[in-house]
């Protein structure tokens, strides 16, 4: 049966150690798989061994790059899992990192969603705030859920991003078309537009 011959813990990464089996190098794992299966030197292993052995290590270097991915900004499960993908891991690491990931609360799309609405809802409507939630990957259904808007809010938000976007420029016919398309391209429902421009003295 093959045996570890030797461990070395490698020089630019001191998590990590070279496996060599009858003398020969075998394969790279993290020092904690190395620790947690209790491999050593003079330990007989199988092949299937061996199999587990990389496998556990590539979960756990998907997972900590996940993490430091993570600590840099808040994402989304889809994020997170398009991300993992591109760094070139299957399938199988990639969802076993996403459901400890969860596990954590490293990543919950419903909190996610929360967030990005009380982030982003003084400046944008209802609508845009919805699309821009499921282009992040999160389900329409929680996006409505989690965008809807008080009208009266979104009303008075409104008026806001019209006073500064008119406080330069003449209240003439070209420039109230101008704040309409503006207010309707930030996500603000024609109703809430039609009236912020009617009271800057514009019909529908």
């Amino acid at each position: 049966m093959p045996t570890i011959t030797d461990l070395q813990i490698q020089k630019s990464h001191k998590t990590r150690a070279n496996v060599y089996i009858d003398g020969e190098f075998c394969c790279a794992l993290e020092m904690l798989t190395v620790m947690k299966l209790g491999l050593k030197i003079g330990r007989q292993i199988t092949e299937e061994q061996l199999k587990q052995a990389s496998l556990d290590s590539e979960r756990s270097v998907a997972f900590e790059k996940a993490v430091d991915w993570l600590s840099r900004g808040y994402k989304t499960v889809r994020q997170t899992r398009e991300y993992l993908s591109r760094r070139g891991y299957d399938k199988d690491v990639v969802e076993y990192v996403i459901s400890k990931l969860k596990d954590y609360r490293y990543l919950d799309d419903e909190a996610y969603a929360a967030m990005y609405v009380e982030q982003n809802s003084s400046t944008k409507g209802e609508r845009r705030i919805k699309q821009e939630l499921v282009a992040r990957g999160i389900s329409p259904a929680v996006a409505e859920r989690h965008s809807e808007e008080d009208p009266e809010q979104a009303l008075a938000n409104a008026k806001l991003l019209a006073e500064r976007y008119m406080r330069t420029k003449e209240r003439d016919l070209k420039n109230l078309q101008r704040l309409q398309r503006y207010l309707l391209a930030r996500g603000y429902g024609y109703d809430v537009v039609n009236a912020v421009v009617r009271g800057y003295g514009m019909d529908e």
